[in-house]
Formats: C-alpha cells, sequence, structure tokens
C-alpha cells in the first residue's frame, strides 16, 4: 500500500493510494510546452530548448480512516488557499520518485482535487488529484488572508437545496463530489529551470459540488421546486447548500454553475421515479 503526503507550513495530509493488481496508483506526464521549432531549408525543423519542462502527478487514492470527512476537508482547505509565501512539498513512498517534490495545485485547472463521498461507504472519500511540478514559488502576497475553511457541523443531513422560502430535500442515496482548485495561477515556463516558476495569484479560486440522486418519493413535487430555485434571477443572492452534517459538512453560498446545472431524466417504465443525474453548484462569497 503506498501514501502519498502533501505538506505545506504545518499541516500534512495522507492520502492512501489505490492498491488493486493492474491499477495506475500515480501517473506522470512529462512535456516540453516550451521547445522552440525554427523553420529552415531543410526537411525537418532545427530545435531550441532552453527553458523549463512541464511534469504533472496524477493520483487516484482514498481516505479510509474514522477521520476521511476531516482530511477530506484539510486536503479541500489546503488546495483552495494560497500558499502565502509557503511551499507544497509532495512525497510519495515509490522508489522512483523524489523526495519533498515542490508542487502546486495542477495550474490552470479548476478541478484540482475532486473528492467523491459516495452513500452507503461510511469514513470514505474516494480522492482524483492532480499536481503540476515547479521550482520555485513567486507567492506574490506573502501573508494572504485568502485561507480557504470549510463550514463544518455535526449532524447526518439530510441534504437540502433552499433559497426564496422554498427547502429541497435531497435523498438518503445523494452521490457528492466536491472539486476546488486555483485556475487564475499560473507558471512562467519561460526560465532557465528545470521546472517552471508558479505565480501564485491573489485571485479567486474554484470550489464546486456535483450531486447524483434520484426521487422515488413526491418525484414530481420535488423536481419542480428544483426548478423553480434554479431558474430564479438570483440578482447578487446565492442558494444554500447545506449538508446539516453529513460527511462533516454545513452549509454553502453557491449559485447553479454551468448550462447544465440541473438535470433531471424520467426514464420509461420507472414509474414515479425521476433520476437527477447532474446537479452543478458553485460556492460563491455571499
Amino acid at each position: 500500500m503506498a501514501t502519498a503526503t502533501l505538506t505545506r507550513n504545518g499541516t500534512t495530509v495522507d492520502i492512501t493510494l489505490l492498491e488493486q493488481g493492474g491499477s495506475p496508483v500515480v501517473s506522470v506526464d512529462h512535456g516540453k510546452p516550451t521547445m522552440m521549432f525554427h523553420n529552415t531549408g531543410a526537411l525537418d525543423p532545427r530545435t531550441q530548448d532552453q527553458f523549463a519542462g512541464l511534469t504533472q502527478y496524477s493520483l487516484m487514492g482514498r481516505f479510509v480512516s474514522d477521520t476521511a470527512y476531516d482530511d477530506a476537508i484539510a486536503l479541500a482547505d489546503l488546495l483552495k488557499s494560497h500558499s502565502s509565501g509557503n511551499d507544497l512539498l509532495f512525497n510519495v513512498d515509490i522508489p522512483e520518485f523524489d523526495t519533498d517534490i515542490k508542487v502546486a495545485p495542477a495550474v490552470g485547472q479548476e478541478q484540482a482535487v475532486s473528492m467523491v463521498y459516495n452513500p452507503g461507504r461510511r469514513n470514505w472519500v474516494d480522492v482524483d488529484l492532480g499536481l503540476s511540478r515547479i521550482s520555485e514559488l513567486n507567492a506574490g502576497a506573502v501573508d494572504s488572508d485568502q485561507i480557504a475553511t470549510t463550514p463544518t457541523t455535526t449532524g447526518t443531513g439530510p441534504v437540502q437545496i433552499s433559497y426564496g422560502g422554498t427547502t429541497v430535500d435531497l435523498t438518503s442515496d445523494v452521490t457528492v463530489e466536491r472539486s476546488v482548485g486555483r485556475p487564475q495561477s499560473s507558471t512562467i515556463g519561460e526560465t532557465p529551470t528545470d521546472y517552471p516558476i508558479y505565480q501564485d495569484k491573489r485571485k479567486t479560486a474554484y470550489e464546486g459540488f456535483e450531486l447524483s440522486l434520484e426521487f422515488v418519493t413526491d418525484a414530481v413535487t420535488k423536481v419542480n421546486q428544483l426548478e423553480s430555485i434554479f431558474n430564479s434571477k438570483l440578482g447578487r443572492n446565492s442558494l444554500t447548500l447545506d449538508f446539516n452534517g453529513l460527511y462533516g459538512l454545513g452549509a454553502f453560498d453557491v449559485v447553479p454553475d454551468g448550462s447544465n446545472a440541473l438535470r433531471h431524466i424520467r426514464v420509461a417504465g420507472e414509474q414515479g421515479v425521476t433520476q437527477v443525474p447532474t446537479i452543478n453548484l458553485r460556492r460563491v462569497y455571499q
């Protein structure tokens, strides 16, 4: 069993990597996006490689202990927060990897990490994590106040979506995917170092939720309520996604995310059942 460890400024998160035979635990991609090609009179071009390459890590893991939900919260907050000038170090106990690798949340990606909570799996969170290797960190704002904090509470649900006096209780078998990233931060590849410089900008981060479920009781009423909520003109207001303590999570201010923020399906032969494969919500400042 392999373990990946992320550390920054006294915060450490250990991720148990998948262990099934034949399943990838860590994949590494190397590239040369700054390679320069020069057209000449010859059939093939001349090249010049003098700037940083690109190394990306993709990890499939899970939290499976009694602290699984707390660990998932710690990971989300760690990767969503501004670095405040502190390096993020990555270690994995597999021989071919270096130690204390400087990394950043997958550069340019909203979903640098996605964590899935599956119904019926207590103290179990699946993790899909992307990291970019860097040579050094340019934080811009040291001691930044962009430190992420997940709303938490105790309880067992239900998960609710509410707006304007209307509250919809979701089913107990809802699948939840939480994703975070810092897509506004970037790298400088045109440097003489082996790996790029990471510019951790003090700009908006991303946090989103994707929920999937089906209604088998009062399906028509609940779907109509969700449609009413999602079709409301919100102005400067937001919806509330409240986990009521399920997975240790509390209430989030959110808005519908994307052109398919809500999708529901009626399947032939399933009387009184409505599938809701997609509810996409993005956390906002309220």
